[in-house]
């Protein structure tokens, strides 16, 4: 088996300003959309989900966008 770490697309919540006012969202909102790489991210994958899992916390750790990351089976 092969196990793929994918990355929070959007940080739930966001927020933005729209005309002077900082619109945010409401904290139940979730962003459950998830990507494997883009063009400036690493596709991280593991044959075993115990590797996976530790290079996912480490990335959670370090990641300053606070976004969430979780591993998948492929």
């Amino acid at each position: 088996m092969t196990f793929r770490i994918v990355k929070q697309l959007f940080p739930s919540p966001s927020s933005s300003v729209v005309s002077g006012s900082t619109v945010s969202d409401p904290s139940w909102a979730a962003r459950n959309m998830y990507i494997g790489s883009s063009s400036d991210m690493q596709l991280w994958e593991f044959d075993n989900e115990s590797d996976a899992t530790t290079k996912m916390n480490e990335l959670t750790g370090s990641d300053s966008s606070n976004r969430l990351y979780k591993v998948i089976e492929i």
